[in-house]
């Protein structure tokens, strides 16, 4: 039974070590971000205007939300 329980807690600090290397890798390497806007894609006045009125959505579907509790 002992074997057992060794061997689940050797595999568990084996992926948690792994977890943690990867995280440090990419702590190291962080991707390269490019936002639409940056590269043209989106016209930046269309890109506000659509974050503003999904934050707007958003906020009212809460707002409903609680006015229905």
């Amino acid at each position: 039974m002992t074997d057992k329980i060794n061997m689940v807690i050797n595999l568990s600090i084996l992926a948690l070590l792994i977890y943690l290397a990867v995280q440090v890798h990419e702590l190291q390497n962080p991707p390269k971000y490019q936002p639409a806007v940056s590269m043209g894609m989106v016209d930046e006045q269309e890109f506000k205007y659509n974050i503003k009125t999904f934050l707007n959505n958003v906020i009212e579907e809460a707002i409903t939300e609680q006015e229905n509790k």
